[in-house]
């Protein structure tokens, strides 16, 4: 078992959020509901914090890039995308903390680059 040095936070999907993604056209969500989207939540690494406050802050800082990753998971059209903004993102979204991340695994960590969409 490893302390990790990262911070965590869950990126969990609310009612506005399942309300767009029922109205994209060409999906098929019969085997979804916001029920099963909230149990199986994003998780986002970040550096290590010592409190919520600073996690706070990281995440003000890189919310739109955020936002548009969840959103780019479902819809890769922009024109169907709501405005970006924070209170959009704050409305969508309810976040988890947790400071402290453990590693239980006996493997190495794996990483591979994420690429970001570009946004126009």
């Amino acid at each position: 078992m490893y302390e990790v040095n990262r911070s965590v936070f869950l990126l969990v999907p609310l009612e506005p959020f399942w309300t767009w993604l029922q109205k994209l056209p060409d999906i098929d969500l019969e085997q979804l509901s916001l029920d099963i989207l909230q149990q199986d939540a994003n998780a986002y690494l970040t550096s290590a914090s010592e409190d919520i406050d600073s996690l706070w802050v990281e995440i003000e800082q890189r919310y739109e890039d955020i936002f548009a990753a969840e959103l780019a998971d479902w819809c890769e059209d922009e024109s169907l995308w709501p405005d970006l903004s924070f209170e959009n993102f704050r409305n969508w979204f309810g976040v988890q903390f947790s400071t402290v991340v453990t590693d239980l695994a006996q493997e190495e960590l794996a990483r591979e680059a994420f690429v970001p969409i570009a946004l126009s």
